[in-house]
Protein backbone atom coordinates (compact mmCIF):
# COMPACT_ATOMS: atom_id res chain seq x y z
CA UNK A 1 0.00 0.00 0.00
CA UNK A 2 1.90 3.11 -1.25
CA UNK A 3 -0.09 5.50 0.94
CA UNK A 4 0.88 3.55 4.07
CA UNK A 5 4.54 3.49 3.06
CA UNK A 6 4.44 7.23 2.32
CA UNK A 7 2.92 8.00 5.72
CA UNK A 8 5.49 5.80 7.46
CA UNK A 9 8.31 7.61 5.69
CA UNK A 10 6.93 10.99 6.73
CA UNK A 11 6.79 9.92 10.36
CA UNK A 12 10.35 8.62 10.28
CA UNK A 13 11.75 11.74 8.60
CA UNK A 14 9.91 14.06 10.95
CA UNK A 15 11.38 12.29 13.95
CA UNK A 16 14.91 12.30 12.55
CA UNK A 17 15.14 16.06 12.12
CA UNK A 18 16.59 18.00 9.21
CA UNK A 19 20.34 17.74 9.11
CA UNK A 20 21.69 19.34 12.29
CA UNK A 21 22.40 17.23 15.36
CA UNK A 22 20.56 18.44 18.48
CA UNK A 23 22.94 19.31 21.29
CA UNK A 24 21.84 21.27 24.35
CA UNK A 25 18.82 21.94 26.57
CA UNK A 26 18.92 24.76 29.14
CA UNK A 27 16.37 24.77 31.94
CA UNK A 28 16.64 26.39 35.35
CA UNK A 29 20.01 27.86 34.49
CA UNK A 30 21.49 24.41 33.84
CA UNK A 31 22.72 23.28 30.43
CA UNK A 32 21.98 19.61 29.68
CA UNK A 33 23.91 17.75 27.00
CA UNK A 34 21.46 15.83 24.83
CA UNK A 35 21.37 12.05 24.79
CA UNK A 36 19.34 9.89 22.38
CA UNK A 37 16.54 9.65 24.93
CA UNK A 38 16.26 13.46 25.20
CA UNK A 39 16.59 14.08 21.48
CA UNK A 40 13.58 12.07 20.36
CA UNK A 41 10.68 12.87 22.60
CA UNK A 42 7.44 11.00 21.88
CA UNK A 43 5.10 13.31 20.03
CA UNK A 44 2.36 13.13 17.46
CA UNK A 45 3.34 16.52 16.04
CA UNK A 46 4.88 16.10 12.58
CA UNK A 47 4.05 18.50 9.67
CA UNK A 48 2.57 22.02 9.33
CA UNK A 49 -0.74 23.67 8.45
CA UNK A 50 0.32 27.20 7.51
CA UNK A 51 -1.54 28.74 10.47
CA UNK A 52 1.11 30.95 12.11
CA UNK A 53 1.21 30.73 15.91
CA UNK A 54 3.41 33.74 16.66
CA UNK A 55 5.96 36.17 15.27
CA UNK A 56 9.44 35.53 16.70
CA UNK A 57 12.57 37.69 16.95
CA UNK A 58 15.87 36.88 15.25
CA UNK A 59 18.47 37.21 18.02
CA UNK A 60 21.53 36.21 16.02
CA UNK A 61 22.68 34.76 12.70
CA UNK A 62 26.28 33.61 12.51
CA UNK A 63 28.57 31.27 10.61
CA UNK A 64 30.88 28.97 12.56
CA UNK A 65 33.94 27.03 11.39
CA UNK A 66 34.15 24.57 14.28
CA UNK A 67 30.98 22.53 13.78
CA UNK A 68 31.48 18.81 14.39
CA UNK A 69 30.53 16.58 11.45
CA UNK A 70 29.47 12.92 11.48
CA UNK A 71 33.06 11.61 11.29
CA UNK A 72 34.45 13.90 13.99
CA UNK A 73 35.98 16.37 11.56
CA UNK A 74 35.21 20.09 11.66
CA UNK A 75 33.16 22.03 9.14
CA UNK A 76 31.52 25.40 8.70
CA UNK A 77 27.82 26.12 9.02
CA UNK A 78 25.27 28.82 9.73
CA UNK A 79 23.14 28.96 12.86
CA UNK A 80 20.21 31.20 13.80
CA UNK A 81 18.99 31.91 17.31
CA UNK A 82 15.30 32.83 17.61
CA UNK A 83 13.13 33.97 20.48
CA UNK A 84 9.56 32.74 20.75
CA UNK A 85 7.32 31.78 23.62
CA UNK A 86 4.48 29.78 22.08
CA UNK A 87 6.65 27.41 20.04
CA UNK A 88 8.71 26.53 23.10
CA UNK A 89 5.67 24.88 24.64
CA UNK A 90 6.18 21.17 24.10
CA UNK A 91 9.47 21.69 22.25
CA UNK A 92 12.21 19.06 22.50
CA UNK A 93 15.64 18.62 20.95
CA UNK A 94 15.23 17.53 17.35
CA UNK A 95 11.67 18.81 17.02
CA UNK A 96 10.66 20.61 13.83
CA UNK A 97 9.71 24.27 13.89
CA UNK A 98 8.61 26.25 10.84
CA UNK A 99 10.56 29.51 10.56
CA UNK A 100 9.16 31.71 7.76
CA UNK A 101 7.87 28.56 6.12
CA UNK A 102 11.16 26.64 6.42
CA UNK A 103 11.08 23.38 8.37
CA UNK A 104 14.09 23.56 10.71
CA UNK A 105 15.43 21.37 13.51
CA UNK A 106 15.80 22.73 17.03
CA UNK A 107 19.41 22.01 18.03
CA UNK A 108 19.42 23.95 21.32
CA UNK A 109 16.59 24.94 23.66
CA UNK A 110 16.72 27.61 26.38
CA UNK A 111 13.45 27.41 28.28
CA UNK A 112 14.57 30.08 30.77
CA UNK A 113 14.72 32.74 28.05
CA UNK A 114 12.31 31.16 25.52
CA UNK A 115 15.05 30.91 22.93
CA UNK A 116 15.95 28.13 20.51
CA UNK A 117 18.69 27.56 17.94
CA UNK A 118 18.41 26.09 14.44
CA UNK A 119 20.93 25.25 11.75
CA UNK A 120 20.70 26.64 8.21
CA UNK A 121 22.07 24.28 5.57
CA UNK A 122 23.61 25.68 2.34
CA UNK A 123 20.53 24.55 0.39
CA UNK A 124 18.31 26.42 2.84
CA UNK A 125 20.31 29.60 2.34
CA UNK A 126 20.14 29.21 -1.46
CA UNK A 127 16.39 28.61 -1.65
CA UNK A 128 15.07 30.93 1.08
CA UNK A 129 15.45 34.48 2.38
CA UNK A 130 16.55 33.47 5.90
CA UNK A 131 20.14 34.52 5.17
CA UNK A 132 18.98 38.15 5.06
CA UNK A 133 17.53 38.04 8.60
CA UNK A 134 20.07 39.37 11.09
CA UNK A 135 19.75 40.77 14.58
CA UNK A 136 20.59 44.21 13.19
CA UNK A 137 17.64 44.12 10.79
CA UNK A 138 15.18 43.90 13.71
CA UNK A 139 12.95 41.76 11.51
CA UNK A 140 10.55 39.18 12.84
CA UNK A 141 9.86 35.69 11.51
CA UNK A 142 6.69 33.61 11.33
CA UNK A 143 6.76 30.60 13.67
CA UNK A 144 4.65 27.45 13.81
CA UNK A 145 5.05 24.18 15.65
CA UNK A 146 4.55 20.94 13.76
CA UNK A 147 0.90 19.92 13.65
CA UNK A 148 -0.73 16.81 15.02
CA UNK A 149 -1.50 14.08 12.52
CA UNK A 150 -5.23 13.44 12.61
CA UNK A 151 -5.87 16.79 14.27
CA UNK A 152 -7.73 19.80 12.91
CA UNK A 153 -6.11 21.54 9.93
CA UNK A 154 -7.37 25.07 9.30
CA UNK A 155 -4.83 25.70 6.52
CA UNK A 156 -3.44 23.11 4.12
CA UNK A 157 -0.72 20.46 4.01
CA UNK A 158 2.53 22.46 4.30
CA UNK A 159 5.81 20.54 4.25
CA UNK A 160 8.09 23.40 5.15
CA UNK A 161 10.13 22.72 2.02
CA UNK A 162 10.42 26.11 0.30
CA UNK A 163 10.60 25.94 -3.51
CA UNK A 164 12.04 29.41 -4.11
CA UNK A 165 11.65 33.06 -3.17
CA UNK A 166 9.23 35.46 -4.82
CA UNK A 167 9.56 39.24 -5.04
CA UNK A 168 6.85 41.72 -4.08
CA UNK A 169 6.21 43.90 -7.15
CA UNK A 170 3.05 45.66 -5.95
CA UNK A 171 0.73 46.00 -2.95
CA UNK A 172 -2.54 47.86 -2.44
CA UNK A 173 -5.51 48.15 -0.10
CA UNK A 174 -9.04 47.02 -1.04
CA UNK A 175 -11.32 48.18 1.79
CA UNK A 176 -10.16 46.05 4.74
CA UNK A 177 -8.11 43.65 2.58
CA UNK A 178 -4.40 44.02 1.78
CA UNK A 179 -3.37 42.72 -1.65
CA UNK A 180 0.11 41.64 -2.75
CA UNK A 181 1.42 40.93 -6.25
CA UNK A 182 4.34 38.50 -6.35
CA UNK A 183 6.81 37.83 -9.16
CA UNK A 184 7.77 34.15 -9.23
CA UNK A 185 10.07 32.03 -11.49
CA UNK A 186 8.25 30.59 -14.49
CA UNK A 187 9.28 26.98 -13.76
CA UNK A 188 7.05 26.99 -10.66
CA UNK A 189 4.08 28.87 -12.14
CA UNK A 190 2.55 25.63 -13.45
CA UNK A 191 1.71 24.74 -9.84
CA UNK A 192 0.08 28.10 -9.05
CA UNK A 193 -3.63 28.18 -9.91
CA UNK A 194 -6.44 30.64 -9.12
CA UNK A 195 -8.13 29.80 -5.81
CA UNK A 196 -5.43 27.20 -5.08
CA UNK A 197 -3.32 26.84 -1.96
CA UNK A 198 0.07 28.49 -1.53
CA UNK A 199 2.36 29.06 1.47
CA UNK A 200 3.87 32.56 1.77
CA UNK A 201 6.55 32.79 4.48
CA UNK A 202 4.87 29.75 5.97
CA UNK A 203 1.35 31.23 5.91
CA UNK A 204 -1.39 29.21 4.21
CA UNK A 205 -3.05 31.58 1.73
CA UNK A 206 -5.35 31.49 -1.29
CA UNK A 207 -4.18 32.53 -4.77
CA UNK A 208 -6.34 35.23 -6.38
CA UNK A 209 -5.10 36.01 -9.91
CA UNK A 210 -2.40 34.33 -11.99
CA UNK A 211 -0.46 35.40 -15.09
CA UNK A 212 2.14 33.14 -16.69
CA UNK A 213 3.65 34.09 -20.06
CA UNK A 214 6.65 31.80 -20.30
CA UNK A 215 10.36 32.20 -19.48
CA UNK A 216 10.63 35.58 -21.21
CA UNK A 217 7.23 36.99 -20.25
CA UNK A 218 5.44 38.12 -17.10
CA UNK A 219 4.99 35.56 -14.37
CA UNK A 220 3.15 36.64 -11.24
CA UNK A 221 0.24 35.92 -8.94
CA UNK A 222 -1.70 37.82 -6.29
CA UNK A 223 -3.08 37.03 -2.85
CA UNK A 224 -4.83 39.07 -0.19
CA UNK A 225 -4.86 39.24 3.60
CA UNK A 226 -8.00 39.80 5.66
CA UNK A 227 -7.89 42.14 8.64
CA UNK A 228 -7.26 39.43 11.24
CA UNK A 229 -4.39 37.80 9.31
CA UNK A 230 -2.71 41.18 8.74
CA UNK A 231 -2.11 41.45 12.48
CA UNK A 232 -0.77 37.90 12.97
CA UNK A 233 1.98 37.50 10.35
CA UNK A 234 5.03 39.40 9.08
CA UNK A 235 4.00 39.88 5.42
CA UNK A 236 2.24 43.27 5.92
CA UNK A 237 5.54 44.72 7.20
CA UNK A 238 7.19 44.04 3.84
CA UNK A 239 7.45 46.55 0.98
CA UNK A 240 7.78 46.40 -2.80
CA UNK A 241 11.14 44.81 -3.62
CA UNK A 242 11.22 42.58 -0.55
CA UNK A 243 11.21 38.79 -0.89
CA UNK A 244 8.96 36.06 0.52
CA UNK A 245 9.54 32.31 0.87
CA UNK A 246 7.12 30.36 -1.31
CA UNK A 247 6.06 26.72 -1.17
CA UNK A 248 3.59 25.61 -3.82
CA UNK A 249 0.93 23.02 -3.06
CA UNK A 250 2.68 19.63 -2.97
CA UNK A 251 -0.49 17.91 -4.26
CA UNK A 252 -0.06 19.89 -7.49
CA UNK A 253 3.46 18.49 -7.83
CA UNK A 254 2.31 14.91 -7.35
CA UNK A 255 -0.54 15.41 -9.85
CA UNK A 256 1.82 16.88 -12.46
CA UNK A 257 4.29 14.02 -12.04
CA UNK A 258 1.53 11.42 -12.37
CA UNK A 259 0.15 13.09 -15.52
CA UNK A 260 3.60 13.31 -17.13
CA UNK A 261 3.97 9.55 -16.73
CA UNK A 262 0.45 8.86 -18.04
CA UNK A 263 0.30 11.33 -20.96
CA UNK A 264 2.65 9.46 -23.40
CA UNK A 265 0.61 6.26 -22.98
CA UNK A 266 -2.60 8.17 -23.60
CA UNK A 267 -1.19 9.78 -26.76
CA UNK A 268 -0.03 6.40 -28.09
CA UNK A 269 -3.49 4.95 -27.46
CA UNK A 270 -5.17 7.85 -29.29
CA UNK A 271 -2.89 7.32 -32.31
CA UNK A 272 -3.76 3.63 -32.41
CA UNK A 273 -7.48 4.32 -32.18
CA UNK A 274 -7.21 6.82 -35.04
CA UNK A 275 -5.43 4.27 -37.22
CA UNK A 276 -8.10 1.67 -36.51
CA UNK A 277 -10.89 4.13 -37.29
CA UNK A 278 -9.35 4.93 -40.68
CA UNK A 279 -9.04 1.23 -41.53
CA UNK A 280 -12.70 0.65 -40.65
CA UNK A 281 -13.76 3.58 -42.82
CA UNK A 282 -11.77 2.19 -45.74
CA UNK A 283 -13.37 -1.24 -45.37
CA UNK A 284 -16.82 0.34 -45.28
CA UNK A 285 -16.12 2.22 -48.51
CA UNK A 286 -15.78 5.75 -47.17
CA UNK A 287 -15.12 7.72 -50.36
CA UNK A 288 -13.48 10.60 -48.46
CA UNK A 289 -10.80 8.31 -47.08
CA UNK A 290 -10.33 6.56 -50.43
CA UNK A 291 -10.00 9.83 -52.35
CA UNK A 292 -7.57 11.18 -49.76
CA UNK A 293 -5.34 8.15 -50.14
CA UNK A 294 -5.52 8.35 -53.95
CA UNK A 295 -4.81 12.08 -54.14
CA UNK A 296 -1.86 11.80 -51.78
CA UNK A 297 -0.18 9.24 -54.00
CA UNK A 298 0.53 7.09 -50.97
CA UNK A 299 -1.27 3.86 -51.72
CA UNK A 300 -1.35 1.31 -48.96
CA UNK A 301 -2.34 -2.30 -48.64
CA UNK A 302 -5.19 -3.24 -46.35
CA UNK A 303 -3.86 -4.14 -42.94
CA UNK A 304 -0.69 -2.06 -43.31
CA UNK A 305 0.21 0.53 -40.72
CA UNK A 306 1.36 3.63 -42.54
CA UNK A 307 4.47 5.13 -40.86
CA UNK A 308 4.51 8.85 -40.06
CA UNK A 309 7.43 9.50 -42.47
CA UNK A 310 5.89 7.56 -45.39
CA UNK A 311 6.36 9.30 -48.79
CA UNK A 312 5.20 8.59 -52.32
CA UNK A 313 8.76 7.72 -53.33
CA UNK A 314 8.42 4.58 -51.24
CA UNK A 315 5.37 3.42 -53.27
CA UNK A 316 5.06 2.28 -56.87
CA UNK A 317 4.52 4.82 -59.66
CA UNK A 318 1.01 3.48 -60.14
CA UNK A 319 -0.65 3.98 -56.75
CA UNK A 320 -3.57 1.70 -56.12
CA UNK A 321 -6.78 2.39 -54.34
CA UNK A 322 -7.34 -0.39 -51.79
CA UNK A 323 -10.16 -2.80 -52.46
CA UNK A 324 -13.29 -2.06 -50.54
CA UNK A 325 -15.77 -4.37 -48.91
CA UNK A 326 -19.45 -3.38 -49.05
CA UNK A 327 -21.93 -5.56 -47.19
CA UNK A 328 -24.83 -4.80 -49.56
CA UNK A 329 -22.87 -6.01 -52.60
CA UNK A 330 -22.00 -9.41 -51.18
CA UNK A 331 -23.84 -12.51 -52.66
CA UNK A 332 -26.40 -14.15 -50.42
CA UNK A 333 -28.16 -17.55 -50.52
CA UNK A 334 -31.82 -18.25 -49.80
CA UNK A 335 -33.15 -21.31 -47.99
CA UNK A 336 -34.24 -22.79 -51.35
CA UNK A 337 -30.74 -22.35 -52.75
CA UNK A 338 -29.28 -24.12 -49.74
CA UNK A 339 -31.72 -27.06 -50.20
CA UNK A 340 -30.93 -27.30 -53.89
CA UNK A 341 -27.21 -27.23 -53.23
CA UNK A 342 -27.61 -29.94 -50.64
CA UNK A 343 -29.42 -32.18 -53.15
CA UNK A 344 -26.71 -31.66 -55.71
CA UNK A 345 -24.21 -33.15 -53.31
CA UNK A 346 -25.74 -36.64 -53.77
CA UNK A 347 -24.75 -38.49 -56.94
CA UNK A 348 -27.19 -41.02 -58.58
CA UNK A 349 -26.99 -44.46 -57.04
CA UNK A 350 -25.35 -43.32 -53.88
CA UNK A 351 -28.48 -42.88 -51.74
CA UNK A 352 -28.32 -44.66 -48.40
CA UNK A 353 -31.27 -47.00 -47.60
CA UNK A 354 -31.40 -48.80 -44.22
CA UNK A 355 -33.13 -51.97 -45.53
CA UNK A 356 -30.46 -52.53 -48.15
CA UNK A 357 -27.57 -52.45 -45.69
CA UNK A 358 -25.67 -55.61 -44.74
CA UNK A 359 -25.35 -56.36 -41.02
CA UNK A 360 -22.88 -58.78 -39.48
CA UNK A 361 -23.69 -60.97 -36.55
CA UNK A 362 -22.12 -60.51 -33.19
CA UNK A 363 -19.92 -63.55 -33.82
CA UNK A 364 -17.96 -61.42 -36.26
Amino acid sequence: MPSLHFATAILALAQQGHGFAPSTIRRGGVAITASPSTIYSPSSRQMFTGIIEEMGDVISLETKDDMTLWDGSKGSGTEMVIGGGVVMDGAYLGCSISVNGVCLTATELDFDNNVFKVGLAPETLRKTNLGTYTSESKRKVNLERASEIGGRNSGHFVQGHVDNVGTIIDRWVDENSLFFKISFPYEYMRYVVPKGFIAIDGTSLTVCDVKSEGPEGENWFTFMLVEYTQQKIIVPSKSVGDTVNIEVDVLGKYSAQAWEAFAPKMEALERKVKELEEKVRVLEGDTDVTETIASSGNAVELGDVVPKDFTSSQESTQPRIPETWVRAEQPTMSAKDLTSEREDCFYPGTEWVRTKQTFYGTNH
